[in-house]
């Protein structure tokens, strides 16, 4: 069913500047272009884009990494905690802002747990054939839904000085040095 669309499709079609037709987001891109100025073949919307350069990290939890920024919402294997909770994600592989990279051990990633729900369901079907042999479960993964916060470098917070524990020689000799 190839040739020239018809006029329902139409409605969400646009012409570009030499005359061809254009998809819906093609089409969007094009009246984002002439109502910033721009001319449409020469516009990059991308490089528009890329100006703000957003701190971002490269996580690891649940066996998968997943690329992050403040404001993302990802899907995650099931972690502790509540709907509201807040958390710290520990295993950072990499960071960086734009196109340079920070030290992955100075960075925090911060996130609030959304829900707990679960994935799809996967059904899992096993045959062997010629043996009257059908086993058919379903499984949903268990998984975290969670807000990023902020990806920014870790606050230090000022070290404080732990008492020294007092060894069992010690104890008796400030007992009788008391006593006395």
């Amino acid at each position: 069913m190839g040739g020239f669309p018809t006029k329902r499709a139409l409605t969400w079609l646009s012409l570009s500047p030499n005359g061809t037709h254009l998809s819906g987001a093609a089409s969007a891109h094009a009246s984002h272009c002439r109502s910033v100025g721009l001319a449409f073949p020469g516009c990059s919307r991308l490089a528009q884009t890329r100006e703000y350069k957003a701190m971002f990290a490269v996580v690891r939890t649940g066996g998968k990494q997943y690329r992050v920024a403040a404001g993302d919402k990802i899907a995650v294997e099931k972690l502790a905690g509540e709907a509201g909770d807040t958390i710290t994600l520990g295993d950072i592989l990499l960071a960086g802002e734009g196109d340079d990279l920070a030290d992955a051990s100075k960075v925090t990633v911060s996130a609030e747990i959304i829900a707990q729900a679960k994935s799809e369901k996967v059904i899992v079907f096993k045959k062997r054939r010629r043996h009257n042999y059908r086993r058919k479960n379903g499984h949903r993964q268990q998984m975290t839904l969670l807000r990023i916060m902020s990806v920014g470098a870790a606050e230090e917070k000022p070290a404080k000085k732990a008492a020294a524990k007092k060894t069992k020689t010690e104890a008796p000799a400030e007992a009788a040095a008391s006593a006395e």
